[in-house]
């Protein structure tokens, strides 16, 4: 099991060749540090019809693999620590994700016991993660759990590359898309 912290998604390669990209929040009270569901980085989002950001499930319901048909859209890692300035003073509140290229992330906010739907358990090297809501501290996030392979509707977020066991407590995975 994990631990959130002040930083949950650090790069393991270079992020040179990845290209990030900065959103409005759909709902802005969101990058308030203080707001009890405050976004984390290493949560994933989608973009929706305005071209703002949402969590890619509904944080209310463990285990939702996706709320008003966000299971089967491409999502995004966020990129900003909980409660950075410079996220809150950007008009529009905008948060930075991962938008294209290939990467190599460690990271905390995972649930490698959770089975989601036809999920499975996240137990080896280069096994597909999928995002779904998770609770880690008493809190949900919408986080990584494994993906059940060809039975499975949900899109691959990643590929595991080292197991937690193995990582200092942190998931190291691929990205899935390689847009």
């Amino acid at each position: 099991m994990s631990t959130v912290q002040k930083v949950n998604f650090e790069p393991v390669s270079t992020v040179l060749q990845t290209q990030f990209r900065d959103f409005p929040l759909a709902d802005p009270t969101l990058a308030q540090p203080l707001n009890a569901v405050a976004l984390v980085d290493g949560e994933w989002m989608v973009i929706n019809n305005s071209y703002k950001l949402l969590r890619a499930a509904d944080i209310a319901t463990l285990g939702t693999a996706g709320a008003g048909g966000r299971a089967t859209l491409l999502s995004f890692p966020l990129f900003a620590e909980r409660g950075r300035y410079d996220v809150q003073a950007i008009a529009g509140t905008k948060m930075p994700v991962i938008f294209r290229g290939e990467w190599e992330f460690d990271t905390r906010i995972f649930d490698a016991a959770a089975v989601v739907g036809s999920g499975a358990a996240i137990t080896t090297v280069l096994q597909g993660v999928k995002v779904a809501t998770i609770a880690l501290g008493g809190r949900n996030y919408v986080g990584l759990v494994g993906h059940g392979g060809s039975a499975d509707a949900a899109p691959v977020a990643g590929y595991v590359t080292r197991l937690s066991a193995n990582n200092g407590g942190k998931l190291r995975l691929i990205n899935g898309w390689r847009v």
